[in-house]
């Protein structure tokens, strides 16, 4: 499966400013998972997963939005990819984790 609209993607990176300042690091952390094509992050971001498949890693280079000097890097990581529930498509987000399926303390995964 790839990177497409309606898919949930959950991803992993590190984030960097265009002087290679990193502004936040999620590789070690559990991946973040969201609805592809809903809106939720960035649109260069998005657009850079675009048809991506599961296990892949990108540095993807994006600015903020067309007006923005600042361009951003980002090293991404695929972690899965799985079709969106009817549900999940019309909330416009991932169904969200539950207690039960926490792997440890602070963490639901």
């Amino acid at each position: 499966m790839e990177v497409a609209a309606n898919t949930v993607v959950a991803i992993r990176y590190v984030m960097k400013n265009g002087r290679g300042e990193i502004l936040e690091d999620m590789m070690d952390k559990p991946p973040v998972e969201y609805l592809h094509g809903s809106g939720d992050i960035l649109p260069g971001l998005e657009k850079g997963l675009e048809g991506l498949p599961a296990g892949f890693s990108k540095l993807i280079k994006f600015k903020i939005d067309d007006n923005s000097p600042e361009t951003y890097l980002i090293n991404v990581k695929i972690d899965s990819i799985r079709a969106a529930t009817p549900a999940e498509i019309e909330r416009g987000k991932p169904e969200p984790k539950h207690a039960d399926k926490c792997c440890g303390p602070g963490c639901c995964c």
